[in-house]
């Protein structure tokens, strides 16, 4: 997935990650009446695979970079380094599968400064973000021809209002970070045809819906375009707290139109709304209801559910240097344990487990 220069950004921060995403609460891939489960994948338990600088898409290997991420299941595991500079020996991302499906991400980097060469993804990003290790579903930008197979209850691109309602995202982790600037997050991206081979482009929307956060990885306060009522559930107990997700904008004009790479729209919890830990359910549909609503009352874009087709829907984790400066150069040291993931359909948030 990759990600460009529609990030801003944020405040100092300072040096180590160390995240652990536990605990599973979904069954095996794809084994309820309506969910699709990513993790736990434990037919691929001892896989690894390693990103560097220079193989910031595909992993390292013996004959160079992979063309993309592998796929286990119906998943991709992406290392997406998009905005990962310097030398090739500064350092490496390593992720594998651990004896019990979870997916493993061990970032050791001495340095990471930004991308800044003109062959870069994304040279002008400005953001303190250098990459977004992650799970996906569906179909990858501007990559089609590397993406997973899809399960049949949830075929992607799918226009919105065709979705089989509502969609849930579920997860189950917990998080420990010291001094550092992070994200944990959804990546929704979509676009305004139903093409099976999708690319960033003007008109293209990628909506971030995080979950959990350091307070520095905030967006400054004049892009905040407005707040939301985002029904979620932290174990088995509803939350729908009124208003208490804040959300921002970047590069989103009038009319449907956005930057050449595309506009991003950011949910963000407030801090009392923010889950560190235990399993997490996010109404991802009405995630997609708010936002169709804001950009057309707004920016006066067209319908939303009508006009728009989801193509894939990633989580994971975007981190930064030690520093948090867009142009820091300082190290990135974390590590992130994923054991679930899965997209639930047809259901409530209390119920919904892919089980």
């Amino acid at each position: 997935m990759r990600h460009g220069q529609a990030r801003l950004p944020a405040a100092a921060a300072a040096a180590v990650l160390a995240v652990a995403l536990a605990a599973a609460a979904c069954g095996p891939a794809d084994s309820g009446d309506s969910g699709i489960a990513l993790l736990p994948a434990r037919s691929a338990s001892g896989q690894a695979w390693d990103w560097t600088v220079r193989c910031t898409v595909g992993p390292a290997g013996g004959a160079g970079c992979g063309r993309a991420g592998p796929i286990v299941g119906f998943g991709q595991v992406n290392g997406d380094e998009w905005n990962l500079g310097g030398k090739q020996n500064a350092g490496s991302l390593h992720v594998s599968v651990t004896s019990r499906g979870a997916l493993a991400i061990d970032g050791h980097f001495a340095s990471t400064p930004p991308c800044t060469e003109r062959t870069c993804i994304a040279p002008s990003a400005l953001t303190w973000v250098r990459g977004y290790p992650d799970i996906s579903y569906g179909i990858s930008q501007c990559h089609a021809g590397t993406s997973p197979r899809e399960s049949p209850r949830l075929t992607l691109p799918a226009r919105v209002d065709s979705i089989p309602g509502p969609l849930i995202g579920v997860t189950a982790y917990s998080a420990h970070a010291e001094s550092v600037t992070y994200d944990i997050a959804y990546d929704l991206w979509l676009h305004q045809t139903g093409t099976r081979r999708p690319c960033m482009s003007d008109g293209s929307l990628e909506i971030m819906v995080w979950t959990d956060y350091d307070e520095r990885a905030l967006l400054p306060s004049s892009l905040r375009v407005g707040t939301a009522s985002i029904p979620f559930a932290v174990g088995q107990v509803s939350r729908h707290d009124t208003d208490a997700w804040s959300v921002y904008a970047s590069n989103v004009y009038r009319g449907g139109r956005t930057a050449p790479w595309g506009g991003t729209l950011w949910f963000v919890p407030d801090g009392a709304s923010v889950v560190g830990h235990g399993k997490v359910s996010v109404d991802l549909s009405a995630v997609l209801s708010a936002a169709g609503r804001l950009l057309r009352d707004n920016y006066g874009w067209p319908d939303l559910p009508t006009h728009y087709w989801l193509d894939t829907v990633p989580f994971g984790v975007e981190f930064g240097p030690a520093g948090g400066n867009p142009m820091d150069s300082g190290p990135s040291r974390f590590a992130v344990r994923i054991s679930a993931y899965c997209l639930d359909v047809r259901t409530t948030l209390p119920d919904a487990a892919c089980e």
